[in-house]
């Protein structure tokens, strides 16, 4: 049995699908690295990072931006699931089977998709819940849940670097070694700066008590 599925065996669905979850999945992935990027603005100065917030606020940004994330997503989700297999057993086999880099990085996606449609989900929630965004709101929230986005931060990250990897060697536009070293770098910024800025609002947060 084949380790895939296919929505439709119409080449050119195919082809559409295939470009909606590249699209999709260039959208969310540059979401993230800005999102990490404004959110860093607290390393600066809680001011610098309350000013972007109003600003966001004033321009509807974040009104329109959410709810166009969240569509994204879920069409991101929706060609996607087309490939994931009909019976996880055979894909295992398939795996342990041809023991290639690719292969292992694609079930790993799968993993950390699932980890972080939950606990995105629950972050929105939350700020959703705490809005309007602020530095001391947010920092009350982050250290008092760390864990939680210490956690979601490697899985955003490590499933949008992959996720971009595979892609490029999907549509042979980079060399993998090329893309590889470039995505690698991208990923250690962004980590860097998401851990930057989590030590900042745990102890923001920490002198809020």
């Amino acid at each position: 049995m084949s380790p895939q599925r296919s929505m439709g065996r119409n080449p050119r669905i195919d082809l559409y699908l295939d470009l909606a979850q590249l699209i999709s999945g260039f959208l969310l992935v540059g979401f993230l690295w800005t999102h990490m990027v404004f959110v860093a603005t607290i390393i600066i100065g809680a001011d610098t990072f309350n000013s972007l917030a109003q600003f966001l606020d004033d321009y509807y940004l974040s009104y329109v931006g959410i709810p166009f994330i969240g569509l994204v997503a879920l069409i991101h989700v929706i060609v996607v699931v087309r490939r994931i297999p009909n019976r996880y057993q055979d894909y295992w086999r398939h795996a342990r089977t041809i023991m290639h880099f690719d292969t292992w990085t694609w079930i790993f996606q799968v993993v950390t998709a699932l980890g972080i449609a939950i606990l995105a989900s629950i972050h929105v929630f939350a700020v959703i819940m705490g809005w309007p965004i602020d530095a001391d709101t947010s920092a009350a929230r982050m250290h008092a849940f760390w864990w939680f986005y210490l956690v979601l931060l490697i899985l955003g990250e490590y499933h949008a670097g992959f996720g971009i990897y595979r892609q490029f060697v999907k549509w042979g536009w980079i060399k993998r070694k090329t893309i590889g070293f470039a995505l690698k770098s991208i990923t250690v910024i962004i980590v860097a700066l998401g851990l930057a800025a989590l030590w900042v609002f745990v102890q923001l947060g920490g002198a809020l008590r």
